[in-house]
């Protein structure tokens, strides 16, 4: 580890909607899912897709130790939720929000121009440790983008410039992930990293061969990757992997999580040079 730093375990993961029959559905899903996360143990995961129900499941199944932030894309508890768990043992939220990747990103429910059906979102906190409030260890923001390509667009635009308005100093760690629905062929990911965001799955050097995080229940590692975790002011990466967790055949989702282990500085260092 880097002197003066501290290790975060992140994991982005979509856990997709209870809709499904047979081995897709919830019933037969959700523990795989609860074992899939605590596999990793991650300090903080940013989940897709989740609804409140399967959220709770989440929550019971992993333990008093974690604690979700977030609302659904309508604002209430009703849907899709783009929420964040974290370790409450060890972490506590400075603050949080959340906006809409639309014309106007704080009406709730509002949808891109593009893509009418449904509203996306990105659910963001402000970490710090939970026994020292000298500094914020960092943030997280945590979305799903659209599938239409101008809804991409927009989503993109809103996200880097709210991560502008929200972030406090340019030397805070920050962390963008999610279900990015774009590939790292795609303009957008070369836009997200010309702004400091770098992709940890290239910055780690780790090949797009076999790569793929969405399998649609077929547990094939090649089809699209899709799922990403940027990071910007990290101190360097320690480990990058695709979590293909199954039993017997049997998969948590449709998409596989992605977990990373990262050095950030520590709180103490960072408030030194604030």
């Amino acid at each position: 580890m880097n002197a003066g730093a501290l290790q975060v375990k992140l994991m982005t993961f979509n856990i997709r909607n209870p809709s499904g029959l047979g081995d897709a559905g919830w019933d037969k899903r959700r523990r795989l899912a609860v074992r899939a996360i605590r596999s990793f143990g991650p300090d903080l995961a940013g989940l897709q897709e989740g609804y409140e129900s399967q959220i709770q499941d989440l929550l019971a199944g992993l333990g008093p130790s974690y604690q979700s932030i977030g609302v659904s894309r309508y604002g209430n508890t009703e849907d899709e939720y783009n929420n964040i768990l974290y370790r409450a043992d060890k972490y506590q939220v400075l603050e949080w929000g959340q906006f809409w990747l639309s014309d106007t990103p704080d009406t709730a429910g509002s949808k891109s121009r593009s893509e009418a059906k449904y509203p996306r979102i990105c659910t963001w906190a402000q970490f710090a440790l939970l026994n020292d409030t000298s500094a914020p260890a960092f943030y997280y923001f945590n979305t799903h983008l659209g599938l239409a390509e101008e809804a991409k667009v927009q989503g993109v635009h809103v996200i880097l410039e709210r991560i502008g308005q929200i972030v406090s100093s340019p030397q805070i760690p920050v962390f963008l992930g999610g279900d990015f629905n774009l590939e790292e062929t795609h303009p957008l990911f070369r836009r997200i990293e010309g702004t400091g965001l770098q992709d940890t799955w290239t910055g780690a050097g780790r090949p797009f061969d076999g790569d793929g995080t969405v399998h649609h229940f077929e547990g094939s590692p090649d089809k699209e990757h899709i799922d990403w975790i940027f990071q910007r002011n990290a101190l360097g990466i320690r480990s990058i992997e695709i979590n293909r967790y199954h039993q017997q055949g049997k998969y948590p989702s449709d998409h596989y999580p992605v977990q990373l282990v990262i050095d950030i500085p520590a709180p103490c260092k960072l408030a030194a040079a604030l």
